[in-house]
């Protein structure tokens, strides 16, 4: 048992101790449902179990078949059944809080697929692009195995796409433009980065049926593409809009997070104040005498140009990591290196920045990318110029903190060796993306950038950003907040580029909770701070951060139940 580990336990201990003696026979018989569900979840998606390094069904693609949709709400019914014969004050503590997190990770699943419908109104759902990167991104078998699953599910791709063309009912018409960009970018995916890919493998027979099958992917697609430019783009007439009864139940199944929608607008108005404050301070520092639009310009132009804006996120990565180890903010355990590379053409209209890593499960492959969208091949200079100052030399310190160290790329390697498979296969957004953009500010509070008030100008202008999809996630989805109404705040209140405010403001619709950035954020600092004055003297920084990584990705509600002698709100 690792030092963490212990301490963890202890606390543990003095919080949960005075509960009733654990049953036995109710812990196996938890760890059993739980572990059964999980799996037969990965059943019903075999390409997020990949993914997330369950190599059990890696010859599957998804059949979303009618029938299929149904059997998977029954199974989800069946399970929240069985759940209520489980007495979980009869458990130990570490199975009191993964029964937490299991039993709204089950309640999510059923709100997911019978009120959010997405099989039915997102068309983006059916693109199987996501699905082939893990098989050429990760070494978790040999070449010529991968290459075998990858066929295999590759022949699937037809039937998969019929259930699409069968499910698909009156989606909003962003939804379907989406979907038409992403498929035209998993062609060429296919018959480009995937193909070079395995190049390599020798056996002519699997050579041979790896291209017959995926010419018949490629024809199968063209036609699907075809269909929902001809056919289903213009009945695409539905909407976005969840509204605040879907809104709240997915921050609470998905997040843990009850408080009312006037509630987090309130707090997060308060932290866009706060943050506003720290930026024009960090302008005035940079220029006293200029405004803070004037700041902005000067930022604007300095960035890297395209072709080597990948080699300068590198050196970003390396400095970053060295400080995080140095000035012990969080150990990084391990030597291996998070790769940077273009994000992949099957994703690239729906991203701007991200990390792709192996899932918790996974157990053989380690490579990890840090993903950065470049400008587009077609784009007009001028459009090119305007996307790439989003990637200036002061704000792309933030984003790279944020994805790699000590952000995502991070908390994977933690998270790897949280200590139950409930906690490894389920776990909280709000967390996950609320430790990347906490990192931001909290690396640079600990001495990050050495003071540059042009890093410090680029932090705030990030979370900023952040703080506004706070306001705009919420008011287009509760308070009719129109998009157009949605960009202009991107523009005001961070100070964006018209065309990084258009893809900020559009990611409402298909992401409505991107409200989870600063909310995470928040209730991580909180924690942080309740953990301080709780333990005074004796609170240490980097064992803080570890301890909360090493228990995968916990809602913070369960962390503070864990880690506090006393609770209190989560924000």
């Amino acid at each position: 048992m690792t030092r963490i580990h212990r301490s963890l336990v202890v606390v543990l201990a003095l919080t949960l101790g005075c509960a009733a003696r654990p049953d036995p026979k109710q812990m196996a018989r938890f760890e059993d449902l739980s572990r059964r569900y999980i799996e037969g979840s990965y059943a019903f998606n075999p390409s997020f179990a990949t993914y997330w390094g369950f190599h059990n069904f890696d010859d599957s693609l998804e059949n979303w078949s009618p029938e299929a949709i149904a059997a998977e709400e029954a199974r989800i019914r069946g399970a929240l059944k069985d759940l209520e014969t489980i007495d979980p004050k009869k458990l130990d503590p570490t199975n009191r809080i993964d029964f937490e997190l299991f039993h709204r990770g089950v309640q999510g699943n059923l709100f997911n697929l019978v009120e959010m419908r997405g099989w039915e109104i997102d068309p983006g759902q059916y693109n199987y692009g996501f699905t082939l990167e893990s098989f050429i991104a990760r070494s978790f078998a040999p070449p010529e195995e991968r290459l075998r699953s990858l066929t295999s599910r590759l022949r699937q791709v037809g039937r998969q796409l019929a259930n699409a063309r069968t499910n698909l009912k009156n989606p909003p018409h962003m939804f379907t433009e989406f979907a038409i960009g992403d498929f035209g970018g998993t062609i060429s995916y296919l018959q480009n980065d995937v193909t070079k890919a395995f190049a390599s493998v020798k056996d002519p027979a699997l050579q041979r049926e790896f291209e017959k099958a995926k010419a018949e992917a490629v024809a199968e697609t063209e036609r699907h593409v075809k269909w929902m430019r001809d056919t289903l783009l213009p009945a695409s007439n539905g909407s976005y809009i969840l509204g605040e009864d879907r809104y709240r139940k997915k921050l609470s199944y998905e997040e843990m997070i009850d408080l009312p929608l006037d509630t987090l607008l309130a707090v997060g108005e308060r932290e866009l104040h706060r943050l506003d404050a720290r930026y024009q301070a960090a302008a005035r520092r940079i220029d006293p005498a200029k405004p803070v639009g004037e700041i902005v310009a000067m930022m604007r132009q300095d960035h890297p140009p395209a072709d080597s804006l990948l080699d300068y996120a590198r050196g970003l990565l390396e400095g970053a990591r060295s400080f995080c180890i140095e000035s012990k903010f969080i150990a990084i355990p391990s030597e291996v290196r998070c790769q940077v590379r273009p994000t992949p053409e099957y994703a690239a209209s729906r991203s701007f920045a991200s990390f792709d890593g192996p899932g918790a499960l996974e157990t053989k492959a380690t490579e990890a990318f840090y993903n950065i969208t470049l400008p587009g091949k077609t784009w007009t200079k001028e459009r090119a110029e305007q996307f790439l100052q989003g990637y200036s030399r002061w704000t792309l310190p933030s984003v790279s903190i944020h994805e790699v160290y000590p952000g995502h790329y991070t908390h994977f390697l933690y998270m790897k060796n949280a200590p139950t498979f409930v906690r490894k296969a389920l776990g909280s957004g709000a967390f996950a993306e609320g430790w990347g953009l906490y990192t931001e500010e909290a690396l640079l509070n600990h001495g990050y950038g050495n003071g540059d008030p042009k890093i410090e100008f680029g932090v705030m202008r990030w979370a900023l950003t952040r703080s506004c999809r706070l306001q705009v996630g919420i008011r287009v989805h509760t308070r009719g907040m129109t998009m157009e109404e949605g960009i202009q705040y991107f523009m005001d209140h961070a100070g964006l580029e018209r065309v990084n405010a258009e893809r900020e403001a559009g990611r409402a619709a298909f992401d409505p909770t991107y409200s989870i950035y600063t909310l995470g954020a928040l209730q991580i600092r909180k924690l942080r701070d309740d953990m301080a004055r709780e333990q005074g003297k004796a609170f240490d920084l980097a064992r803080f951060h570890a301890t909360i990584l090493s228990q995968g990705a916990l809602p913070v509600a369960l962390l503070r139940r864990m880690l506090l002698r006393s609770e209190g709100s989560i924000l």
